[in-house]
């Protein structure tokens, strides 16, 4: 049997993986990742898993497909400073055993969220080594279950700012900061957080979620090559569920949250093809 952990701690993973610099780039490149998550269970939750796994480490640069540390992104729309991309993500699945808040509920399954991303440039130097862009991406979360079959689960908005900084050597270094709010209607918010009448208890009240603000959240990744054939990601977010729609659901144990991550990845190949990248 798949394990749906490691399915989706690589997912993450790769979120986290550094991507190449300069303007003169290989067409794909191959190479193996090995890497560690630190996860809450969800947001809300106190209660924290470790994960590590090794990975695939795929890029590839096409006019109309990209696949790198942001995952799958089909290129719909792009101008100087206006891009229209597909968004990518993926949540873990959430045990309801010991003593969790959620103990006695049924399981909840691993997530991918899917949708477009509208992507403005706000702001960019002629050397092109920073940038700042709003980013707009609306999804649509399913849940995966046992058998493969997805189930839908609502939408998200999760507007964002992001600068990126480079150093001027090429294949030194590049920090990103990314922040903004967050936003899923009820369906959403239910999934994690509803408690149905069948599962009250003691410490437990029903609890049904509505619609609107989900929480705020501040990344920041930090990628590095190290040699010509290794590079390092390491990332850390911050979330705040003050004043969210679903704060007073008894499964919130905290109103806060953080994810850590770092992955080592190695190059094995790539195309002797170039293709110019902005």
């Amino acid at each position: 049997m798949i394990d749906k952990h490691l399915i989706v701690a690589t997912l993450l993973l790769a979120t986290i993986a550094p991507s190449a610099y300069g303007e003169q780039l290989p067409r794909w490149e191959l190479g193996i990742g090995v890497g560690g998550l630190n996860l809450p269970y969800y947001r809300g939750s106190d209660i924290y898993r470790n994960y590590a796994a090794p990975y695939p480490y795929i890029t590839y640069r096409g006019e109309y497909l990209n696949i790198d540390r942001g995952g799958i992104q089909g290129r719909l729309f792009k101008t100087d400073r206006v891009k229209l991309n597909i968004s990518l993500s993926a949540g873990i699945p959430v045990s309801s055993d010991g003593d969790s808040p959620r103990a006695g509920m049924p399981d909840l399954d691993p997530t991918v969220e899917l949708g477009p991303s509208l992507e403005f440039n706000l702001w960019q130097p002629s050397h092109k080594r920073q940038s700042l862009w709003l980013k707009l991406p609306v999804r649509s979360a399913h849940s995966i279950g046992g058998d493969g079959l997805f189930k839908h689960r609502g939408w998200t908005f999760s507007p964002f700012l992001e600068y990126t900084a480079e150093s001027l050597e090429r294949d030194d270094w590049k920090v990103s900061l990314s922040i903004g709010p967050l936003y899923a209607d009820r369906d959403y918010h239910n999934y994690f957080y509803e408690v149905h009448p069948t599962y009250i208890t003691a410490s437990r009240s029903e609890y049904r979620a509505s619609s609107g603000y989900s929480g705020a959240r501040t990344t920041l990744t930090i990628r590095k090559h190290l040699t010509d054939k290794t590079q390092l990601g390491a990332f850390a977010r911050f979330d705040t569920l003050k004043n969210s729609a679903f704060e007073e659901s008894p499964l919130v144990s905290t109103k806060n949250y953080r994810a850590l991550g770092i992955a080592l990845i190695w190059m094995l190949s790539q195309s002797d093809e170039m293709v110019h990248v902005p």
